[in-house]
């Protein structure tokens, strides 16, 4: 597992890879937490991780208010619980989930808005924003009968009622006021279960160059 983001404390790029051994247990012993500075331009181990992320989908940390997101579990027969890794303190904290009708190991989590999303693909999509970091969760439920049974990813918003939505290869707009979706006439031939939105945010990392350190 893997995550990208940007310390603002310490003015500074991080590269954060969890990983653990491979070997035939029940349960995962340690997960190494390793840590790359760009403006150190140095690997460190920070030691093990308290939680099991072997079940971790998708591997890579869902960045938002400077930390990195991933949905482990304290055991592989613990509950999913939902753990934020602050790029700037480097510790992990868990946060708190809205009640839902689905185990949280069914959820998927992505950036929307600048905010942290949960969804479920279930027959009726669930679509959870966290509001006021940290503190609760707007709970959105998708029952437009088109997209019962789809495999459904949100990608980003294009205004606050428009969500862009990968419908079964398709790139669609789901209007939340209305309840209803168009398509955008955009065909994806390949798997997009990966895909996210992009925003051009970073600076130069030219560290040492007429930058002090």
């Amino acid at each position: 597992m893997y995550g990208f983001g940007y310390d603002v404390v310490n003015d500074d790029y991080k590269v954060v890879a969890l990983s653990y051994y491979d070997i035939d247990e029940p349960d995962i012993v340690d997960t190494f937490v390793d840590i790359y500075s760009l403006r150190k331009g140095l690997w460190k181990r920070l030691g093990s991780s308290p939680y099991d992320h072997s079940l971790t989908d998708p591997a890579s940390g869902v960045l938002v208010n400077g930390a990195l997101h991933w949905f482990v579990s304290k055991t592989s027969n613990h509950p999913c619980v939902l753990v934020a890794f602050d790029l700037s303190d480097e510790t992990f904290l868990e946060l708190p989930v809205p009640p839902t009708d689905y185990n949280y190991s069914f959820f998927e989590l992505v950036a929307l808005r600048g905010r942290l999303c949960m969804f479920t693909k279930s027959n009726t999509i669930t679509i959870c924003l966290m509001e006021n970091y940290n503190m609760s969760w707007t709970v959105l439920r998708l029952t437009v009968p088109s997209l019962h049974d789809s495999l459904c990813t949100p990608l980003c918003s294009m205004t606050d009622d428009d969500f862009v939505m990968e419908v079964d290869e398709k790139l669609v707009v789901y209007n939340m006021k209305e309840d209803d979706l168009w398509d955008l006439g955009v065909d994806v031939s390949c798997d997009m279960h990966t895909a996210r939105n992009f925003i051009e945010s970073l600076v130069c990392p030219s560290f040492g160059n007429g930058t002090e350190g």
